[in-house]
């Protein structure tokens, strides 16, 4: 490419910039107009919207002949970025986006994983937890199966639940929050949020943790589960296993 030619093509790029530029000014007086009629913060960060609009670009992309998931993360870091406009135009408390993992976010939660276990890791004199030891293809594998949710703040992501339903009842795993971010609620929206995306066939849930592991047993507990076994892993971990049921949907 000449210089002439790449100063035309980069002339054509700064004309479509403005184009977007005054379709976001556009979008973003219509997202303050939906907030305003609002009641809660839930209301405004919306997974399931989310997700709606994430598959439909998606969708649009391939049309267009445009590559599905690179728009799918344009649109993820403009919908995080306007829901925070949202939420501090409507005063609402400050909570993180919840939505569903999408493929490229493997290696960003298998980091956060990580670092969120390196506290369980030392509690229970085991570098070799499950957790820390899982591959990326692992976890890419383990997130296409089931339901994957992230919870992202200013286009981090500070936090991830697994689940998966198997006979009416919602298998919860890895619920992981960055050590930064512990203490301000994620963890307790991440699990209330994957009991709804289980959808009306799971009737009950399930989860666990060690027994050293008291913060989490405190969560859980908060949250309505109750201990209903345990399983003996080695001398020094014991595994609690907590359920309870899941409200009916009619």
């Amino acid at each position: 490419m000449t210089e002439e030619s790449l100063a035309a093509v980069r002339a054509a790029i700064d004309s479509i910039d403005g184009e977007i530029v005054e379709r976001l000014a556009r979008r973003e007086r219509l997202v303050l107009r939906a907030g305003a009629s609002k009641s809660d913060a839930a209301a405004v960060r919306a997974p399931g919207r989310v997700a709606a609009v994430l598959s439909r670009v998606r969708e649009l992309a391939r049309a267009a002949g445009a590559d599905p998931e690179l728009v799918a993360r344009v649109y993820r870091t403009m919908i995080a970025a306007f829901v925070e406009r949202e939420l501090a135009a409507a005063g609402f408390p400050d909570r993180p986006l919840i939505g569903p993992a999408a493929r490229d976010d493997v290696g960003e939660i298998l980091t956060l994983q990580r670092a969120a276990y390196v506290t369980e890791a030392r509690l229970y004199a085991d570098a070799e937890l499950p957790a820390l030891v899982q591959t990326e293809g692992e976890l890419a594998a383990e997130l296409a199966g089931g339901i994957a949710l992230t919870a992202t703040r200013d286009r981090r992501i500070v936090g991830a639940v697994r689940g998966r339903v198997v006979d009416g009842t919602l298998h919860v795993g890895r619920l992981v929050v960055a050590p930064d971010q512990q203490g301000r609620g994620t963890g307790a929206a991440l699990v209330t949020a994957i009991e709804a995306a289980a959808g009306p066939d799971a009737r009950r849930a399930t989860l666990f943790t060690g027994q050293l592991s008291t913060a989490n047993l405190r969560l859980y507990e908060r949250l309505g589960y109750r201990e209903e076994r345990r399983e003996r892993l080695s001398p020094r971990v014991e595994l609690v296993h907590l359920g309870k049921a899941l409200p009916t949907v009619v």
